[in-house]
């Protein structure tokens, strides 16, 4: 349930390429995006989220804050009604119970790189299963009428709006949404 990690030294890991654990069997896919587990540390946690293109996650309070770094693609940071789009090498943080939503209004999908203090989260299995339990949840919210992509949103949402104002393509991001 862990990605392929070389031991350098004792209490040394090295993942010598991200993009490899995006394919590992580690990865698990939600409606939230492809998420993944990197390394543990004594009191830190990485993961990544792989956004595809047409998802949309609407702003909610998150626990605990993060760090999260975009290795590559665009996608669009929401929090307070407010948007920034984000490009590869931009990095933000957010603190304890700040709500963040985060949109996918590009042809291209994104990967981030999150690092957060480890909480429940203590080593992969635990994190497996977690993202396995929000997965089935998600779902079922989903299934109730909650929104994760574009598609589910009416016409004049400001998150449709604010796609059309930074992709000029966005309609075919729409059409391209299961």
């Amino acid at each position: 349930m862990s990605p392929e990690y070389l031991q350098l030294a004792t209490n040394v890991e090295v993942i010598p390429n991200i993009e490899t654990a995006v394919t590992a069997p580690s990865a698990i896919m939600t409606h939230e995006g492809l998420f993944g587990p990197l390394l543990f540390a004594e009191q830190t946690r990485a993961f990544f989220i792989e956004l595809q293109p047409g998802m949309f996650l609407a702003e909610h309070p998150h626990d605990t804050g993060s760090i999260v770094y975009t290795v590559r693609g665009r996608w669009v940071l929401a929090s307070e009604g407010k948007r920034q789009v984000m490009e590869s090498g931009s990095l933000f943080r957010f603190g304890d119970g700040m709500p963040t939503g985060w949109e996918a209004p590009f042809g291209e999908g994104a990967l981030l790189l999150i690092v957060k203090p480890k909480g429940d989260s203590t080593d992969y299995e635990v994190f497996h299963h977690g993202i396995e339990d929000m997965r089935e949840m998600v779902e079922a919210d989903r299934q109730s009428g909650g929104a994760y992509y574009y598609n589910a949103l009416k016409s004049d949402h400001p998150a449709i709006l604010f796609a059309h104002s930074v992709n000029p393509d966005f309609d075919k991001v729409l059409e391209s949404i299961d």
